[in-house]
């Protein structure tokens, strides 16, 4: 039976939604740490843990470590439509979105010397697109291709090229360091890539625990060389989280599936827990009833007994989140029956006495 992941965002902090989210069936919650500091995430969990408390449950707290991936630099949001060219820096310069020629800055994996003029650069889970008009030493000229609204310091992909983003950063060792005896109860790491990773994560944690427990953790596989290395990566961790959204990026449409299947068949071979996630239900965002090809898939995940499914825009973002968990819940029922849902880490709850699920 699938736990329900569900991805903390502006749609769902209200306490009064946070409460409907919970009674709705949420088992586990994700922080993601790409857009906000270490101490507003913990705050944010300790209201969720009370809430859910307050109602005899006790979820899942995942803190989700943001790795290398580049990214925009922009605090302000802004709409594409009707801006004729965008500035892309190619260094973390601050963003000024509010000029005639908006210009944004980079973080995270450098792409200079990897763009050309007629290249396309990805924003998001590819919602939205910019074409390379022309290329400088320090930053290129894009023309717009979508015209929709810009978040705060979206994601940035080469569609079909990789871009070094593998491996633990500083930030994420900073944040390592803390994680024994904190409110999270697991954290994730992104774009892992071998198990080196994650034996060094754990090692992070391990060196700080001072008598406290090493949380769980969750290796993010969401490349074409991650779900090569699945197998070796599953034995290191404690659950492998399917990242859909930047696996599509980096592997293009064609070869998306197989590296799914990769990922699921390589998990299952060393018993690994599975989450999937990633543009489960967004549909639900803007019309009454889910597209079908969401409503089959998420069915035959519950179906195959997958250990979770993770809901990410859906939740944070989108204009339905209790009526998709609730949904989601539905589904499960549905497919798997009705009854306890089993712990997200087995291997960890079978260690401790009395150890289980809510």
């Amino acid at each position: 039976m699938s736990r329900i992941v569900v991805t903390l965002g502006p749609a769902t902090q209200d306490p009064v939604i946070l409460e409907q989210v919970v009674k709705a069936g949420a088992d586990s919650f994700r922080f993601p740490a790409s857009k906000a500091s270490l101490a507003s995430l913990a705050e944010l969990a300790a209201g969720v843990s009370s809430v859910a408390a307050g109602l005899g449950r006790t979820p899942d707290l995942l803190l989700d470590l943001p790795g290398a991936k580049t990214r925009f630099t922009n605090d302000d949001q802004f709409s594409l439509k009707g801006i004729p060219r965008v500035r892309v820096h190619f260094a973390p310069v601050p963003s000024d979105v509010h000029r005639e020629m908006p210009v944004l800055g980079l973080t995270g994996a450098d792409i200079s010397g990897r763009v050309g003029p007629g290249d396309i650069i990805l924003v998001g889970d590819g919602e939205d697109a910019l074409r390379v008009e022309r290329v400088e030493p320090d930053h290129c000229v894009t023309i717009p291709l979508t015209d929709g609204f810009l978040g705060k310091r979206r994601g940035v992909a080469l569609p079909g090229r990789s871009v070094a983003a593998s491996g633990l950063t500083d930030r994420d060792r900073a944040a390592l360091e803390t994680l024994p005896g904190s409110i999270f109860s697991g954290v994730i790491i992104s774009f892992v890539e071998s198990a080196d990773d994650v034996r060094e994560a754990r090692d992070i944690m391990a060196a700080s625990a001072a008598g406290h427990d090493v949380p769980p953790l969750i290796a993010k596989v969401e490349t074409r060389a991650g779900a090569a290395a699945v197998r070796e990566i599953a034995e290191c961790a404690d659950a492998v989280l399917l990242g859909r959204g930047d696996l599509l990026l980096d592997s293009g449409p064609l070869e998306f599936f197989d590296l799914c299947e990769t990922v699921r068949t390589g998990t299952a071979e060393v018993g690994c827990p599975l989450i999937v996630g990633t543009q489960l239900l967004t549909s639900l965002s803007a019309g009454w009833l889910p597209h079908r090809s969401e409503l089959a898939y998420v069915s035959g995940l519950l179906r195959s007994g997958t250990a979770g499914l993770m809901l990410a825009d859906e939740t944070a973002a989108g204009t339905a989140p209790v009526r998709t968990v609730e949904l989601l819940r539905e589904l499960r029922e549905r497919y798997t029956g009705a009854g306890e849902v089993p712990p997200l880490f087995p291997a960890r709850a079978a260690a401790v006495p009395g150890g289980g699920g809510e």
